[in-house]
């Protein structure tokens, strides 16, 4: 394992004390080394990527009707992420006239405070917050990041019922053109 190495004497020059070199073979060690990293490897379990899991409903006969039937224009909510980290939200239906549009910021503190409102109302009007069905729209311009953080926060808020929507429709180009966001 380790051994000592002498330099031979020479017979010219004063006498000085021998100067010995320790030289330490670390072929054990490394071997050591690697036994422990695979020990290691093997041993430990890695961690799984988490993934948000999405539901994606069966295509009825009659889509028209079947959405009709379960939502009401009072149990709506819906948020439409813009460019600038905006967030445009309105209750009631798409096809209604009169809308009155909201402008939040991307805020934890005002975009949770409006669902949590938003899912009040609903309590005190059907008996149930899972009545709320937040409907998702993302103009062009708008940062995946946003899209993150509005699935983040239907997630904390505990709203049941939300869908990403991804129609362009009139009513879209109508909040586009009134706030400068398409």
């Amino acid at each position: 394992m380790a051994e000592m190495n002498t330099p031979e004497r020479s017979s010219k020059g004063p006498r000085r004390a021998p100067k010995s070199s320790t030289r330490v073979d670390l072929t054990a060690m490394v071997d050591l080394g690697f036994l422990l990293i695979t020990f290691f490897m093997l041993a430990s379990a890695f961690q799984k990527p988490k993934a948000m899991e999405v539901n994606k409903p069966v295509p009825p006969d009659d889509p028209e009707q079947l959405i009709c039937s379960f939502l009401s224009k009072s149990k709506t909510f819906t948020l439409v992420a813009g460019k600038d980290d905006k967030i445009y939200c309105y209750t009631g239906a798409d096809d209604e006239t009169g809308l009155k549009f909201d402008s939040l910021s991307f805020s934890r503190h005002e975009l949770r405070e409006r669902i949590i409102r938003r899912q009040q109302e609903v309590k005190d009007q059907w008996g149930s917050q899972d009545e709320l069905f937040v409907s998702l729209k993302f103009f062009p311009k708008s940062k995946y990041r946003n899209m993150v953080d509005l699935l983040d926060e239907m997630k904390i808020c505990g709203v049941k019922r939300y869908a990403i929507v991804d129609e362009w429709n009139e009513m879209d180009g109508v909040i586009g053109a009134r706030s400068g966001n398409l």
